[in-house]
């Protein structure tokens, strides 16, 4: 596994502006950020490519930081943030510090502990926090302008698809109400520790609809997983999994914003491959061939 050009000088300066030890730094995932442990300092590193104008994404993982202390501080399994002037940008990326967690055993997918947080989480008083509001496609239109992987067709069904579930979107009742909602929310995010399960990967955290927050786990069928997972969650967070009119328009959002990481990455043939296997699959309806991830 390795990350695209720039990640690693990028680590290096941003280590280097906090008075961080990169050394030896271990890249432990790349999809939406690259993410590094640096063994030397006891932290994770989170860089995410900000080309341009890297306003918007400085201001998402700001209050990403200022919402995790927040949640810290009620008590809430949080992975945490470090006590330093953060977000840092360099060289076109953000990059975020994070005290690294030591992981005990392997989560697997603990749908019942994930949806017993979610259930914690979407209970807390989140007007006390100042929240970004949700966007539930994320940088999806913005990453269709730059990936030059898709041919023009597809990039047109594509923004025409987002257009249409966005105004869907506007139409949804959401039985869940809204509040503070994680916005990544799957059972890849939990790190079981010493002292329990802790929920990680907060860049998306947001005020918006709770039920973005079930939509991860409701789409067992893309990824090949059973039915059973999304039963159990469902029971674990309380609610009947026929029971929320907006999840389908949801998860349609949600196999949309998760195409971006594959186009920002499409300079890796596996990437590549991955990206064209789900937009054909968006394109033509066909739910019988599993997704995968990097």
């Amino acid at each position: 596994m390795s990350a695209p050009p720039g990640y690693r000088a990028a680590l290096t300066a941003a280590c280097a502006r906090v008075g961080l030890d990169a050394r030896d730094a271990v890249l432990l995932h790349v999809r939406a950020n690259a993410v590094y442990h640096l063994p030397r300092s006891g932290v994770v590193a989170r860089l995410r490519s900000a080309p341009g104008d890297p306003a918007a994404v400085l201001d998402r993982f700001t209050a990403a930081v200022r919402a995790i202390r927040w949640l810290r501080g009620h008590g809430f399994p949080a992975t945490e943030p470090l006590d330093l002037d953060q977000p840092v940008v360099v060289e076109g990326h953000v990059a975020t510090f994070w005290r690294y967690v030591e992981v005990t055993s392997e989560a697997g997918r603990d749908v019942t502990t994930l949806a017993r947080l979610l259930r914690w989480l979407h209970r807390l008083p989140a007007e006390a926090v100042r929240l970004n509001k949700t966007n539930p496609l994320g940088s999806l239109r913005a990453d269709l302008r730059q990936c030059g992987a898709l041919r023009p067709a597809q990039r047109e069904w594509l923004l025409a698809r987002a257009d249409e579930l966005e105004r869907q979107y506007l139409r949804t009742r959401w039985v869940l109400g809204a509040g503070l909602i994680h916005g990544d929310a799957h059972a890849g995010n939990l790190l079981n520790a010493a002292g329990g399960a802790v929920l990680g990967d907060w860049d998306s955290v947001s005020h918006g609809p709770r039920e973005l927050d079930l939509v991860p786990t409701s789409l067992w069928f893309r990824y090949g997983r059973p039915r059973a997972e999304w039963d159990q969650f469902c029971a674990a967070y309380q609610i009947g999994p026929d029971e929320l009119p907006g999840l389908t328009v949801a998860q349609r959002m949600r196999e949309l914003r998760a195409l971006a990481a594959y186009m920002r990455n499409a300079a890796d043939p596996g990437f590549a491959a991955e990206l064209s296997h789900r937009v054909t699959s968006l394109m033509t309806g066909d739910q019988t061939q599993p997704w995968h991830a990097m």
